[in-house]
């Protein structure tokens, strides 16, 4: 560090009122890390996938046996049980997004319900009936006042409309979803029962049928859809598996994976790629970027005071020197360059109250105050450091002191037996970003040599 006992300390306030005063700086910085954080992240993103697509490429050119010899055995069996557990998981998607009955969403189901008996060999005869019930022209009858919405469904969805059972009796559901023509459907399914009673007494003998339900009925949802709840709730623990083994894999595991579990399609568009390299200039990687060159700046410049061989605020020659300070005597004296880094309303607003002539007046007063309650006379102004930027600030504080009753002597230059051996006390004047921490120093340890005691300091900004 830059002072006697290797120790800066900082002053957080006038470190960010410090920030204040450059925050065209700070903006400057904040808008080239916009540019430059997403343009990096996009270099490092386009060449992850560049890598990733060579990747591809070279197992594309495999059999499905020598992408698995890639991996170990304990790999390979992560990788197959992930792929069988995605063409479940894939069967159910099918399901889900095309199945009539899974996607109803009501709490009850509106069903056309049958059921009858049939006397001679009962059994034989319903087992006829709900095997002749269960074919595709009964499928067809459905479908034909299904909704539009439905009439180009698979036939197994259709299917899994229509329940039905032989076992002691005949009993025939037909989930009617909404849109259905219910009037046409139970008329045409009534006719379809007498159709196959026709057909079966050709083959197995005469006999009557009696009706015990024949009516449009509303089920609730857990009577119908049971085995369907199971079968999520399963999927859902084999999706957990799926993702938790994921989770585990290595980047070559998941290769393989990617590669056995998409469609030919889907491989062949990917592969195709040729090698890119895209800048991204999202809204997420602009507000990060932003945010990182204004905090590097602020580091920057905090770490630039902490290493400072110049004294940079009143606060820190306070703190560092434990040394009393008389006050501030504040200018705005930046030009050029330093004007457009150093904004003038802020500074104007940070030494609001250092920046006339009253602030002369108080640390002059403060000084004379002091030197009459401890009876000391002959004051020395020692100038540490290159003060020649606040050279009229420092006159004009010499004047008003020697305005008083006060012997005071100006000292700018070296410091010796004939400068200082005569004085009562004196005060150093810093200069801000212009004395060294050295000067401050190097004035306070000859004071010490010369026993001539240092009431304090004025700063000038």
């Amino acid at each position: 560090m830059n002072t006697s006992d290797n120790i800066v300390n900082i002053n957080l306030k006038e470190y960010f009122w410090s920030l204040l005063e450059q925050w065209k700086c700070v903006i400057a910085a904040g808008l080239v890390f916009a540019v430059l954080v997403p343009v990096a992240l996009s270099l490092k993103d386009s060449r992850a996938r560049n890598n990733e697509l060579a990747t591809f490429k070279e197992l594309a050119s495999m059999s499905r046996e020598e992408m698995l010899d890639t991996l170990n055995k304990d790999e390979r069996e992560m990788v197959l049980s992930n792929v069988y557990r995605d063409q479940l998981l894939k069967n159910q998607s099918s399901y889900n997004d095309n199945s009539i009955f899974a996607g109803m969403d009501s709490d009850k189901f509106v069903v056309l319900h049958y059921s009858f008996v049939a006397d001679g060999d009962s059994a034989q005869i319903c087992s006829a009936y709900a095997a002749a019930l269960r074919d595709s022209d009964t499928i067809a009858i459905v479908r034909k006042n299904l909704s539009d919405t439905y009439k180009d469904a698979d036939e197994g969805y259709i299917r899994e409309l229509i329940m039905v059972s032989g076992e002691g009796c005949v009993d025939l559901m037909v989930i009617m979803p909404e849109g259905t023509n219910e009037a046409v459907l139970a008329s045409e399914i009534e006719a379809r029962i007498e159709e196959i009673h026709t057909q079966i007494e050709e083959a197995l003998g005469k006999h009557t049928i009696t009706y015990i339900v024949s009516e449009k009925q509303e089920l609730a949802y857990d009577e119908l859809a049971a085995d369907l709840v199971t079968r999520t709730h399963e999927l859902s623990l084999i999706k957990d598996k799926y993702d938790a083994t994921y989770y585990s894999m290595n980047d070559a595991q998941r290769n393989v994976l990617w590669m056995l579990i998409s469609s030919p399609e889907e491989i062949d568009a990917y592969v195709s790629q040729s090698p890119s390299m895209n800048i991204e200039f999202s809204k997420g990687r602009i507000a990060i970027g932003f945010v990182v060159g204004i905090f590097l700046y602020a580091f920057i410049y905090l770490v630039y005071i902490v290493f400072s061989s110049v004294v940079q605020n009143p606060g820190l020659f306070v703190e560092t020197f434990k040394t009393r300070s008389f006050g501030k005597v504040s200018s705005y004296r930046y030009k050029g360059l330093s004007a457009l880094i150093h904004g003038k309303v802020f500074y104007k607003m940070h030494h609001k109250g250092s920046m006339d002539d009253a602030a002369i007046t108080s640390v002059a007063e403060s000084v004379i105050a002091s030197c009459e309650h401890n009876g000391l006379n002959k004051v020395g102004i020692i100038l540490a450091g290159n003060m020649k930027d606040y050279s009229a600030q420092c006159e004009k504080v010499i004047k008003k002191l020697k305005g008083s009753k006060m012997d005071v002597v100006k000292l700018d230059g070296e410091l010796n037996d004939d400068n200082i051996s005569k004085l009562d006390c004196a005060v150093i004047l810093v200069g801000s970003g212009k004395t060294k921490y050295g000067n401050v120093s190097e004035a306070l340890r000859i004071c010490d040599y010369y026993k001539k005691n240092v009431i304090g300091g004025i700063y000038f900004d």
